[in-house]
């Protein structure tokens, strides 16, 4: 299904292309300016992995090591899949290598937030085992609420 698809470390040249993914990912109030991306991908507590097919970028995944009550926790920030790959099991694939950099380091679980109003997404993590645990209300701006989602991680 990701035949030919090649997965590696995020380099600073990644960028741009990863915050143009973004654009044509998610409508304005759910993407990231440049600015933030980078500060995502910088941080010290990130994982990035990027997928790329032939040379080009075709996905990538940024998660997040966090403390949340007592526990370290994974937060996925985003996993952003180009159109002509949707469907082919590239951000599933992406997501379990988070998931195993999470189990690496024994971590509790998954975290994130997804859109209420994103069903294709809530059936993704859903059919992945997240649960919605929470809703946070104008968590992606007024009116624009974000179910919080956990998987538990086995260790």
């Amino acid at each position: 299904m990701n035949e030919g698809v090649e997965f590696r470390s995020y380099q600073e040249h990644d960028l741009q292309a990863m915050v143009d993914l973004d654009e044509a990912c998610f409508a304005p109030p759910f993407r990231f300016s440049l600015p933030a991306m980078r500060r995502f991908v910088e941080a010290g507590n990130a994982w990035v992995t990027i997928a790329e097919m032939d040379g080009v970028l075709a996905g990538f995944c940024i998660v997040h090591r966090e403390r949340e009550e007592e526990k370290e926790v994974g937060y996925v920030v985003t996993i952003d899949v180009t159109a002509s790959m949707r469907g082919r099991g590239l951000g599933e694939k992406m997501l379990g290598q988070g998931e195993a950099w999470v189990q690496s380091w024994h971590g509790a679980g998954m975290l994130l937030h997804v859109f209420m109003k994103n069903p294709g997404a809530i059936r993704f993590y859903e059919r992945l085992g997240y649960e919605r645990v929470g809703v946070e209300r104008g968590f992606y701006g007024v009116g624009l609420d974000g179910g919080l989602y956990w998987k538990a991680m086995s260790c």
